[in-house]
């Protein structure tokens, strides 16, 4: 009995949660920096996954989606962070990993320039692989 609990405790918590981190081109987004872009901005995101992370078997964010619906014309010196929470970690466990919630942060430097209201919300729809 004892290594079955050790069997089903080792498979709660490794899961198989996987998010693509992945860019269109609808704005400049880049890793290098610009000497234009001085204000530092910071984008939060949610996906959630099923299943002890079965379903989906994969996420997909476009970055450069991100940050035009933010209203910004560009990104520089991106950095990509996700993170588990406590409180994610605390509902995956107490749903016994049928949801599986999972944060990211996006960071990068912006010339502060924001997007013409009417072009915020046009972006070309997320092209699937």
């Amino acid at each position: 009995m004892k290594h079955i609990s050790l069997f089903f405790l080792a498979g709660f918590l490794t899961s198989c949660t996987t998010i693509h981190f992945r860019s269109n081109n609808t704005v400049p987004v880049t890793f290098s920096g610009n000497p234009d872009h001085r204000k530092e901005i910071s984008l939060q995101g949610k996906r959630d996954f099923y299943f002890w992370g079965i379903e989906p078997d994969h996420q997909e964010v476009y970055i450069d989606e991100e940050v035009r619906r933010a209203g910004f014309d560009g990104l520089s010196k991106v950095i990509v962070y996700e993170q588990k929470s406590t409180t994610e970690t605390l509902i995956s466990f107490l749903t016994f990993g049928f949801y599986l919630p999972r944060s990211y942060t996006i960071t990068g430097f912006t010339s502060g320039n924001t997007l013409p209201e009417d072009l915020e919300d046009s972006a070309p729809p997320t092209q699937k692989p």
